[in-house]
């Protein structure tokens, strides 16, 4: 059933902060609560040693100390995903990233402890303020999923169009709960809808009526989700929310902004909306892209060689066949090149020739197969590739040309994934994983896309960053 929504009192203050606040928000506190960690740390460190130093002029000869820890703190929780919203609004998937974090805190201190001469590093300090750290950060963060997720500081979000494009935003509104967003119903000139429950949301009218119910329910943003152009009314209707003081988006932003992928399939003729618009990378990142790419394949050279004998091995036993397995796939440009893994199949498992999609207890993947498909070990050999220049590190998976032609033909957009060079990983394998049929395809194409739109160094330290604590954890 559909919510009433009632009418916000007039001249009530209200704080409904949006996504890039929400961010500055849990950065500043997560900073403040550091910061009061580190003051608690020294503030034992000096009642333990009996140190009358005030603690003001404690914290002003370890500066150094506060910056590390502060800029430390920072370049982990963005690592981890602490300040994606999605995640920050439940504790399921907060609570264990911040264990990880502050676990991998400890460890490179004690690393950096007993690496260093003695007496340099102040062991209690470090114990006080990490302890205190956890427990200010940890009560901040679910402070933060309790409270400020919660109706008061939610975004009220009206959307124009209760077709089939409003429909898939209100279900990733649904299903995608972060906390930002409170969506108070359709506006849809259609007679017909009027009054009907569209996946969960009243039709509350016709778009004429859109500044009425703006003002009338205090909306924050309007999401317009029609497909087939504004009519003059409703493009009045639009403009006059905007001098309210309204935002408006394109659905496909709203979208993205929700779930990370680009709603391809509901673009319709706004090809900008799934293409990243305006110059092409510049030399600069390209060059930064490189040098990324070299150092973390150089890297994976090395733990190559070290298990290179071991897999040999076992892979060769299981049936005497080939250890490495190349295979054709579609490089950027859509040039092919030959893909280098360890064989994890048997041998001849496309024996007719044609290319068939991979099935989650597939019969033809190899016991040592299963294993090193577990552990991703099965991919490191494309370090070869990268270092030849034909794959990233991170970027879109490669396909199959045959699977290539089959999905261009299926799914609109699928070609701009060959933009740029395909990756080892990516952040529709963090995000989604193994694609096992074309609607997998299609879902892992939308976040292909978000990351070509975004891609940034930050961007791939973060899907390699997640890479990694998947394979560890």
């Amino acid at each position: 059933m559909a919510k009433d929504y009632p009418v916000r009192p007039a001249g009530r203050l209200q704080f409904r902060p949006v996504e890039s606040e929400r961010r500055l928000l849990l950065l500043g506190v997560d900073l403040g609560a550091v910061g009061l960690g580190a003051a608690a740390g020294f503030l034992l460190w000096n009642l333990r040693a009996g140190d009358p130093t005030p603690l003001p002029a404690t914290l002003a000869q370890n500066l150094e100390w506060l910056g590390a820890l502060e800029a430390g703190w920072v370049v982990m929780a963005l690592a981890l995903g602490l300040y994606d919203l999605r995640v920050a609004a439940h504790p399921r998937l907060f609570l264990p990233r911040l264990g990880l974090a502050l676990g991998i805190e400890l460890g490179v201190y004690l690393a950096v402890y007993f690496l260093a001469p003695p007496l340099t590093l102040p062991r209690f300090f470090y114990l006080a303020f990490l302890g205190t750290q956890a427990g200010l950060v940890g009560a901040w963060r679910l402070a933060y999923a309790r409270w400020v997720t919660g109706p008061g500081f939610r975004r009220r979000l009206l959307i124009v169009g209760a077709g089939w494009a409003g429909a898939t935003l209100a279900e990733a509104l649904a299903r995608e709960e972060q906390g930002l967003y409170e969506p108070l119903g359709f506006l849809d000139d259609d007679p017909e809808k009027q009054g009907r429950v569209v996946t969960g949301l009243k039709v509350l009218g016709p778009a004429r009526d859109l500044p009425r119910l703006v003002r009338e329910l205090g909306v924050d943003e309007v999401a317009v989700a029609v497909t087939n152009g504004l009519s003059p009314e409703l493009y009045r209707a639009l403009i006059e929310c905007w001098g309210l003081g309204v935002h408006l988006e394109p659905m496909p932003i709203i979208y993205e902004r929700l779930t990370g992928r680009v709603p391809v399939q509901h673009i319709g003729p706004n090809w900008a909306l799934a293409a990243p618009v305006g110059s092409p990378p510049g030399h600069m990142w390209l060059a930064a892209k490189r040098l990324l790419d070299l150092a973390f394949a150089l890297a994976g050279g090395t733990v190559l060689l070290l298990v290179l004998p071991v897999v040999a091995l076992a892979v060769w036993l299981e049936d005497r066949g080939p250890v490495f397995y190349r295979q054709v796939r579609c490089g950027r440009g859509g040039r092919p090149f030959k893909m280098l893994k360890f064989r994890s199949m048997v041998v001849d498992a496309e024996a007719g020739g044609q290319p068939v999609w991979a099935a989650e207890a597939d019969p033809r993947v190899t016991r040592v197969g299963r294993v090193l498909r577990r552990t991703r070990l099965d991919e490191l050999p494309q370090v070869i590739n990268v270092l030849k220049g034909e794959m990233s590190i991170v970027g879109p998976r490669p396909e199959r040309p045959e699977l290539v032609a089959e999905l261009e033909r299926q799914i609109p957009f699928y070609r701009a994934r060959l933009a740029v060079r395909p990756g080892v990983t990516g952040w529709a394998q963090v995000n989604y994983g193994y694609g096992r049929s074309v609607e997998d395809a299609l879902i892992k194409l939308q976040y292909d896309l978000y990351y070509i739109k975004h891609q940034s160094l930050w961007l791939n330290l973060q899907v390699i960053w997640r890479t990694l604590a998947r394979l560890i954890l």
